[in-house]
């Protein structure tokens, strides 16, 4: 039997007026009354008729979505995917869904910004690639009352709505466990290797490696040699001086057995191996990117940590309509799985949550 308003109001002992109030949050009501009826609505396992309020909505819910663009980076992709996936479910409602690219550059995220702002939306979801410009973002959505919701990085001190991603720490040391079992009673060494572009600024990748130290620190496993290697790759260079460079590196340090790349470009090393035929090391690193899955299938690639990020796109959107239009709270922190991929396991995964 579907529950009423008037039935929520007898069980809370309060009028329909104070019930329709506080579920539509309209209006001021005592906090003795909220409580009474948020616990009448529980235990009559109340749900609101959608069909109702969208026909009662006089505007369209308006959501922004700034992603980085995946013609330069692969990865966000599957967000979009994501993402679009949310706005097809969607479309039975009054709610608009515009996505904004921006190209990995400070500039190109402050114009996208700039876009979005225009269009004063209800609700954004963003991802917070430059940290000083994010946060320039954030002051300004605040100021606008626009709750916005942080995509695959997290930064506490945004305040965002939400965020939704992986935790970057625990993802360190997952990847962590899994070298320490590779390296069993061998004392060879661990190379840390990562790979971005010129004056990028990846929090989640620092966090990543840290997690990936503590590891080691909180196990007291401190004989484990760990080096580390970056490098920021300049669009304007061939590819090739980066191959030399590196296969150089591997080739002065004999005692490397297992590399660790912290983000998407695990399949960069993998080709070195494989071109110069490298054996006896292994390659761990993140996210299923094409080129990943593919020496991953062939080997080259031990493992690949995964997050689940067309799911990500799609929930950011979806828990956001909620939050905006069904008026749900909504937990502050929603962290996806850590999920290890291998050649054995790929293909049931890759259908399911790429």
């Amino acid at each position: 039997m579907k529950v009423r308003i008037i039935d929520i109001a007898k069980k809370a002992g309060v009028s329909a007026g104070t019930v329709d109030r506080i579920i539509h949050q309209r209006g001021k009501c005592s906090l003795k009354a909220i409580e009474k009826v948020k616990q009448a609505i529980e235990e009559l396992g109340y749900e609101p008729d959608l069909t109702a309020r969208n026909l009662a909505l006089k505007k369209v819910l308006h959501i922004a979505c700034l992603i980085p663009d995946p013609a330069e980076t692969e990865y966000w992709s599957r967000q979009i995917v994501g993402i679009e996936k949310a706005i097809n479910e969607l479309a039975s409602f009054k709610v608009k869904v515009d996505v904004v690219l921006f190209s990995a550059r400070i500039s190109s995220f402050r114009e996208a910004y700039d876009k979005v702002l225009k269009m004063q939306p209800n609700g954004v979801v963003y991802v917070p690639l430059f940290f000083e410009e994010s946060k320039k973002f954030a002051d300004e959505l605040h100021q606008q009352n626009i709750p916005f919701v942080l995509l695959n990085i997290y930064h506490q001190e945004l305040n965002p709505l939400f965020f939704i991603g992986q935790d970057p720490i625990a993802a360190g040391k997952v990847a962590a466990s899994l070298c320490w079992m590779g390296l069993k009673d061998n004392k060879k060494s661990i190379l840390v290797a990562s790979i971005s572009k010129l004056h990028q600024e990846y929090s989640h990748i620092e966090s990543r490696i840290n997690g990936f130290l503590q590891f080691f620190t909180e196990n007291g496993l401190p004989e484990v040699q760990i080096d580390q290697f970056h490098l920021e790759i300049d669009e304007n260079r061939n590819d090739s001086d980066y191959e030399t460079v590196f296969r150089d590196y591997l080739i002065n340090s004999p005692q490397i057995r297992i590399i660790y790349v912290p983000n998407s470009r695990a399949y960069r090393i993998a080709y070195i191996l494989k071109k110069h035929k490298i054996n006896g090391i292994m390659l761990i690193g993140f996210d299923t990117l094409n080129n990943n899955i593919k020496l991953l299938k062939e080997g080259y690639i031990q493992f690949l940590i995964a997050q689940q990020s067309q799911n990500q796109g799609y929930h950011s959107v979806i828990f956001l309509f909620n939050a905006l239009f069904i008026k749900n709270d909504v937990k502050k922190e929603h962290f996806f799985p850590v999920d290890i991929l291998n050649k054995e396991n790929i293909e049931f995964y890759a259908g399911r949550m790429l």
